[in-house]
């Protein structure tokens, strides 16, 4: 049997684990508030969700999962009263993800705790430094954003 190797150790993975280490505070914080049935991967539903509602097909895409699998998400959480399909009015074809009230309310509930987070990470890097990552990370967002649009013009375009 193979030894498993050591996990890299770079830049993405910080920014993935940092990420889950504060992402996972928010189910045991709907929990306390009632929401019981809230599992972790149904964040990958309300992340990427608007308001006037999303159809599962954009909604993989942008969670960067398989439609069957955000369509097993949508289902428990329909059955849940999180979410409802309802007919897609620019496409008769499809049906789109919209909010339940219930729903609505577990977003209010996970966004109350995003002072909280943020004012724990201030009293840890310092008012400053918090200035500062925001702005890093807005930085890193919007150039590989720029680059990833000119990736998907193709090479023809990428001299623009």
């Amino acid at each position: 049997m193979l030894a498993g190797h050591e996990r890299p150790h770079n830049l993405v993975v910080q920014l993935r684990e940092a990420f889950t280490a504060l992402n996972d505070l928010v189910v045991p914080h709907l929990v306390e508030h009632g929401f019981t049935d809230f599992r972790p991967a149904h964040g990958a539903v309300f992340q990427y969700l608007d308001d006037t509602g999303t159809t599962v097909s954009t909604l993989a895409t942008r969670a960067q999962m398989t439609k069957q699998a955000m369509a097993e998400l949508v289902g428990h959480l329909e059955r849940g009263g999180y979410v409802v399909r309802v007919p897609d009015p620019d496409d008769r074809r499809a049906k789109r993800v919209v909010p339940t009230e219930r729903g609505r309310a577990v977003v209010e509930v996970a966004q109350q705790l995003a002072p909280e987070i943020e004012e724990r990470v201030e009293r840890l890097i310092g008012a400053t430094r918090l200035s500062a990552l925001r702005a890093d990370l807005e930085a890193i967002r919007a150039d590989f954003d720029t680059a990833e649009s000119r990736h998907d013009e193709g090479p023809a375009n990428s001299a623009t």
